[in-house]
């Protein structure tokens, strides 16, 4: 009877140490997993404005930053478009690089917006939308 039940017992640890390997092998992939989600490409895009209530003949002060490495090294241009009440919008100006501000001077009583387009330039004149903010509204009164 002593012979069987040592013999059971190196069965038991040899059990665990296949578990406890298993439960190893699942948290290293798992951590993988996580690492891969971080080496993904990143891109952002912002916009603001000072105050969202001016006068007319005053300046809006509009804040607009962008980055992506979507394009892998590629020259990125951020550019700030308005639109006035529902016209078109219209490109306000252009910057080669992350970050810009300007001041834009409100002309019309209404609602004047701003949005930020970020744009990968690829060759000589070609520029590859990458993405668009949303809009921000002030109100001109």
């Amino acid at each position: 009877m002593n012979s069987t039940a040592t013999a059971a017992k190196p069965a038991r640890p040899v059990v665990r140490r296949i578990g406890s390997a298993a439960v190893v092998a699942a948290i290293a992939a798992a951590g993988l997993g996580l690492g891969a989600g971080t080496a993904a490409a990143k891109s952002a895009i912002s916009i603001s404005v000072r105050s969202g209530m001016v006068v007319v003949g005053r300046t809006v002060q509009v804040s607009a930053t962008g980055d992506s490495d979507d394009f892998g090294g590629t020259p990125m241009q951020l550019c700030v478009d308005e639109r006035i009440g529902d016209g078109g919008w219209q490109q306000a100006h252009c910057v080669t690089g992350g970050w810009t501000r300007l001041g834009v001077r409100a002309q019309h009583r209404g609602e004047l917006q701003f949005r930020a387009q970020l744009f990968a330039l690829v060759g000589r004149q070609h520029r590859v939308l990458d993405r668009t903010s949303d809009a921000v509204t002030v109100r001109v009164r």
